[in-house]
């Protein structure tokens, strides 16, 4: 299994638009039901940080990158930003029903 967490700083004034086309890309993903796919998307309190947690099982490629809704999404990302994310890709080597 893959794990990839990106922790992401926003400019303020985008957070309406943020996540507006966030809430797309999860429609989307409940629509399509990707399987050997997890997705999370973490706000923090202060709402401009947020943590994006995706899994994928081994074998399972990222299927947000096929989704026109995701591509949308992606095309505007950088702009919304108020510095580049942190993106760690990890694998889960010890985990109890974590995933």
């Amino acid at each position: 299994m893959k794990v990839v967490i990106s922790y992401t700083k926003m400019k303020p004034e985008q957070h309406a638009e943020i996540d507006a086309a966030g809430k797309r890309v999860l429609e989307a993903l409940e629509r399509e039901r990707p399987q050997g796919f997890l997705y999370a998307v973490c706000p923090f309190p202060n709402g401009e940080n947020f943590v994006t947690v995706v899994i994928t099982d081994d074998g399972v490629d990222n299927p947000l990158l096929a989704l026109p809704e995701y591509q949308a999404f992606a095309a505007k990302f950088k702009s919304w930003l108020a510095e580049p994310p942190t993106v760690e890709q990890l694998t889960a080597d010890i985990s109890y029903r974590s995933f």
